[in-house]
């Protein structure tokens, strides 16, 4: 992709959210206080290595529910988003609680941090809306300081999110995605040289209430190919 195509795609992203910020936003903030929120909060906290004080990156933060929980553990956050509504929504509801973050304006694949200054960076659902993306992840390595940590998830396959991924047979889907797979994300972190340290799927329904006819449990036997395409999302975890 060119960088003209490149600057098309991420002005159709921008749009597309900013038009949905008010919808998405209501959404998270119920999902924010959900009763297995606290679990996953865990999981990724540990997985990352976090402790208080750390420095990470919210990737593609939306308007800030996860951003504001890690700050809320006491971690150092900034937050990139392409959409100003989202942002403007995530500078609201960090005032509103009295947090702390960094919120930004950037696209992925050119962030402007210095070399080496975070000790974890969280990329949640966010690089299937990316143009190019061994360039983000390029990006991340560049900013991750020896030793730090990616955390990133994707849909998978079979997701409830995807479900509609056939339209962009037709006419470009908006939001503009690139329809990043749990393998490929898995295979493009190693082929960039990263080490991937952990992963596990999410089966639950997707943000709009599409729920998986897949559970945790009946995923638990699987082959994990088949775990990471029927996951409404994927994480990994790399350094």
């Amino acid at each position: 992709m060119n960088d003209t195509d490149a600057d098309h795609w991420l002005a159709q992203n921008r749009d597309d959210w900013n038009e949905r910020a008010e919808h998405w936003d209501a959404i998270s903030e119920v999902n924010a206080v959900a009763p297995d929120r606290g679990a996953d909060l865990d999981r990724t906290w540990t997985a990352l290595g976090l402790r208080p004080g750390a420095r990470l990156l919210d990737a593609g933060c939306g308007s800030g529910q996860f951003a504001l929980a890690f700050a809320a553990r006491g971690a150092r956050v900034a937050a990139v988003d392409l959409s100003p509504a989202m942002i403007e929504r995530a500078r609201a509801h960090a005032a509103a609680r009295g947090l702390a973050v960094d919120w930004r304006l950037g696209d992925l694949s050119r962030l402007v941090d210095p070399l080496a200054v975070y000790d974890a960076i969280h990329a949640r659902v966010s690089l299937q809306f990316v143009p190019d993306v061994p360039a983000a992840l390029r990006e991340f390595r560049r900013i991750l300081r020896p030793g730090g940590r990616l955390f990133a998830s994707v849909p998978g396959a079979l997701s409830p999110i995807y479900r509609n991924s056939w339209r962009r047979h037709l006419q470009p889907a908006p939001p503009a995605a690139n329809f990043l797979l749990p393998w490929e994300l898995e295979a493009l972190l190693t082929a960039l040289g990263w080490t991937l340290r952990d992963g596990w799927g999410d089966y639950g329904a997707d943000l709009s209430g599409q729920s998986n006819p897949i559970s945790t449990e009946t995923a638990a036997p699987l082959d994990r190919g088949l775990r990471q395409a029927a996951a409404t999302t994927w994480a990994v975890v790399a350094s």
